[in-house]
């Protein structure tokens, strides 16, 4: 009986299994190869951070997914949760160990891919009967593994959406066929925004465009139309809770960007075919490249037959062109580029939405293989030409692009000529079966040849890295339980603090605040439009920031064995440090205390405005320190670069301090020689076009890293001197022109700066987190004074002063600041995600809508 039972099961079933056990083991089966290495680009530098937050705090610590002073110098993580942590999926990471998240990892990107292929058959199977359902497995494998997902799985929290868009289009269908589905439609669009806000929208966007043509092509139906709108909106306000708080944060962030809107093409469209080879993909591909819509040889056929399929009306035929091809001039005409990716230009990554376009293609081919028995002499005559036609096109682009190679276009053409081959002898018995193990050999290959254009990151580095910074991280918690910040001179990754549970600076993140960007670039410190590190700090720039603590490697680490190892991503030259007392020393690190440092919550006697210059990142930091201490001071000595003391091969041009070379094919540099003025650590202020690809800088034979300084000056830390030490300064020329107006050599007057700071330090209360979003201290003012911090300015930061709601101003462009009157102050500052909690208001009054208004038993819609 029970046997029977489960024959049963399996006979009726077996290929929903099928439609999710192939493309995960056939995606796993490729790491499982590789070592079960996966990490690459942002997943390695970014995205597994967040990861390892989210498992390290959704049980024990829930309240750090409201505001953390982890990601940058403290923000809200709510919207980073709903971009990046939202899926269901992710639940899996409480089962591994910290080492082991690379493993969860491919895990739950194998179980992603799986699901697209389950949820694509669900929807795809339902066009066939019998045996013919085989052609539906076919076309669910070619989605699970299409160009999309092979090229962009490591943007794993983009996967939910590819797993819900079949299950959209089905809820869409359904409003037609007037089946009882009261939830459906609205629960797959809250599921939408909720995983992936971003990615749901353009899933969401396509499926308006779906429902429209679909009205087209049925009749109009108010009824219909209501329920729609009704339904998707209803969906959307359940979403609330994450869409009003990530709107307002990427208000912050992103939007503030430019972007400047034009009506031309990114590239002739015509070269977007070019992704149809097996194997169009590589590390440029990633940052700057063409959609990924690789769909296999036989969908793309059959694609492209749907629009001379005799079954199909001239209006169906009609709506789809005219939605397939907005959809593909929208990969590359930018108001459209702009439309499906919220208003703004992929940086990395693009053509974002390229998925749906490869869905709905094999949506188009999966019409044509549900109604026809046999091809026409049309359809043969047309596949014969398409055939030759693409074959020809690809024989021409093979030097064209970097991606492209003889071997895949090859492999492509014989795939193509196989599809011919199936339309020619499309009524044969054993055709379905033929046509799956086309179409599973076909992406198994594309799979195979695509990722091997990349490179990943060895597990053991990223176990070993995390490993002994969390040992030292954890060691600190118990020396000193204060609220204060913590940086390393090397990174990982640039959002190191989620994965090694402590407050930094650092922080690589999409949903990024512009003002705290902005503030970092005046100091002089590393930034780019979404990220910012602690690289070219000084020792007056890590106090203002509140740096107690650094984290530096030890140099005898590199006599243990290599998969022992802690291995950078980069290391930040700071012999600055020399004088910070050592804390601990580990097997490979070692903490250094910054007795200078500013506490993240200080008094200053006066509110003054600051001012801020672009490139004069010395003067910012004097600027910022002299206000919070109420007095005007030059912590910098400086000597400007003007006089060389030897050209070699190189002469003056007309202009001051500017060179050329005399011999062009010869090595050129010009040597600078100066003594130190005082005993201390100095810089090099440097324009930011004189990176490695103009001229590289050598000072008392160490090379400085100037490899990237992004777009504004930077301070270059060239060592830690006493009085009267010879400093020789060469510039390489690696060009033929060099221009070194504006360079500054810089000595940091320390002995007076830890006068001020530490007497400034004794006034100053002590701050109490008393939890992830409240703090609490005590102070007296002897007159009216200002509560200032380096705690970026939100109004969701509300300051109770003796129980008496204070009104917050924005310090230094940047930071949360108060008045207080003289007197004493039991103070309490408490964020209140205010954006959420409406949100959730929003989302509670719509379950009630929903439930008070669920029609009656019996009863459609």
């Amino acid at each position: 009986m029970i046997i029977n039972k489960v024959k049963t099961y399996f006979k009726n079933k077996y290929l929903y299994w099928l439609s999710f056990l192939l493309p995960t083991c056939i995606f796993a089966s490729y790491f499982l190869y590789r070592g079960q290495e996966i990490l690459t680009v942002d997943l390695g530098q970014q995205y597994i951070d967040f990861l390892s937050f989210y498992k390290n705090n959704l049980l024990s610590n829930p309240l750090n997914f409201i505001f953390t002073f982890s990601n940058g110098l403290g923000s809200s993580f709510i919207g980073t949760s709903a971009y990046y942590l939202n899926s269901p999926f992710n639940l899996l990471l409480l089962l591994f160990s910290n080492s082991s998240l690379p493993i969860a990892i491919l895990l739950i990107i194998s179980l992603k891919v799986g699901a697209i292929g389950l949820s694509s058959f669900f929807y795809f199977q339902k066009f066939f009967k019998g045996d013919n359902k085989i052609f539906a497995l076919a076309a669910s494998l070619a989605f699970a593994l299409s160009g999309f997902v092979v090229s962009y799985n490591l943007n794993l929290m983009w996967l939910d959406s590819l797993i819900l868009l079949p299950l959209l289009l089905d809820a869409i269908d359904k409003l037609f066929e007037q089946k009882k589905h009261y939830f459906y439609l609205t629960t797959i669009t809250f599921l939408l925004w909720l995983t992936n806000f971003y990615t749901g929208f353009m899933v969401l966007f396509f499926g308006l465009l779906y429902f429209i043509t679909a009205l087209i092509n049925h009749s109009f139906s108010n009824k219909i139309i209501f329920h729609y709108f009704t339904k998707s909106l209803l969906g959307t306000t359940l979403g609330a809770f994450v869409l009003l708080p990530a709107f307002f944060e990427i208000l912050n962030g992103k939007i503030n960007s430019d972007t400047t809107l034009s009506l031309g093409f990114q590239f002739a469209p015509s070269q977007a075919l070019d992704k149809l080879v097996i194997g169009a993909f590589n590390f440029t591909e990633m940052e700057k490249g063409l959609p990924n819509i690789f769909l296999t040889s036989i969908f793309t056929l059959l694609c492209l037959l749907y629009f001379i399929n005799q079954h199909f009306s001239l209006k169906e035929k009609f709506t789809s062109a005219i939605l397939l091809l907005f959809l593909f001039l929208s990969f590359s005409f930018n108001p459209l580029v702009l439309l499906w990716h919220l208003g703004q230009y992929p940086v990395w990554y693009p053509a974002r939405f390229s998925f749906i376009f490869s869905f709905y293609a094999i949506y188009l081919g999966v019409q044509v293989l549900a109604h026809t028995h046999k091809f026409n002499l049309t359809s043969k005559i047309a596949s014969l030409l398409l055939v030759i036609s693409l074959s020809i096109f690809l024989l021409l682009s093979i030097h064209q692009k970097e991606f492209l190679n003889q071997t895949n276009i090859i492999l492509t053409i014989l795939f193509l000529l196989c599809s011919l081959l199936i339309i020619l002898f499309f009524n044969y018995k054993w055709i379905p079966v033929i046509f799956f193990g086309i179409v599973g050999l076909e992406v198994s290959i594309n799979l195979l040849a695509s990722l091997d254009n990349i490179s990943y990151q060895k597990n053991f580095d990223y176990a070993n890295f995390t490993s002994n910074v969390s040992q030292t991280t954890t060691y600190l918690h118990k020396y000193d339980s204060g609220l204060y910040r913590t940086e390393k001179t090397f990174t990982r990754s640039d959002d190191d603090p989620f994965s090694n549970n402590y407050y930094g600076v650092s922080n690589f993140n999409s949903i990024s605040d512009r003002a705290a960007i902005n503030l970092v670039d005046y100091l002089g410190l590393e930034n780019n439009d979404n990220s910012f590190t602690n690289n070219f700090a000084t020792p007056l720039s890590d106090s203002l920031l509140g740096i107690k603590y650094n984290i530096v490697p030890i140099k005898n680490r590199r006599n243990l064995p290599e998969k022992e190892q802690v291995v950078f991503t980069s290391a930040f030259y700071r012999p600055d440090l020399v004088t910070n007392t050592v804390v601990k020393s580990f097997k490979q690190l070692q903490i250094r205390k910054n007795s200078s440092a500013l506490p993240l919550i200080f008094i200053s006697n006066t509110h003054q405005k600051i001012t801020f210059y672009n490139n004069m990142p010395a003067t910012n930091q004097n600027n910022l320190f002299s206000s919070i201490v109420g007095q005007k001071h030059n912590l910098f000595n400086s000597l400007y670069l003007t006089n060389p003391s030897k050209l070699k091969n190189t002469k003056r041009s007309k202009n001051i301090n500017e060179y050329k070379k005399i011999d062009k094919n010869k090595t050129a540099n010009i040597t600078f020689n100066i003594s130190s003025f005082e005993k201390g650590a100095y810089y090099l202020e440097l324009p930011s076009n004189l990176t490695t690809n103009v001229t590289s800088i050598i000072v008392n034979n160490h090379q400085l890293n100037n490899d990237d300084l992004g777009i504004s000056s930077k301070l270059l830390n060239i060592g830690y001197y006493s009085k009267n030490t010879p400093i020789k300064i060469v510039f390489n020329l690696n060009t033929e022109n060099i221009n070194l107006n504006g360079i500054r050599v810089l000595q940091f007057r320390e002995d007076e700066f830890n006068k001020i700071i530490r007497k400034f330090n004794q006034k100053q209360p002590v701050t109490h987190q008393t939890s992830p979003i409240s703090l609490k201290l005590n102070y007296t003012a002897q007159k009216n004074e200002t509560l200032n911090s380096t705690i970026p300015y939100s109004k969701n930061w509300l300051i109770f002063d003796n129980g008496k709601l204070l009104k917050t101003h924005k310090f230094a462009q940047t930071f949360l600041s108060a008045p207080l009157k003289q007197g004493p102050h039991q103070l309490t500052l408490v964020y209140v995600p205010v954006a959420f909690l409406i949100g959730l208001i929003i989302s509670i009054i719509s379950v009630t809508i929903l439930f008070i208004f669920k029609p009656k038993k019996g009863l459609t819609y």
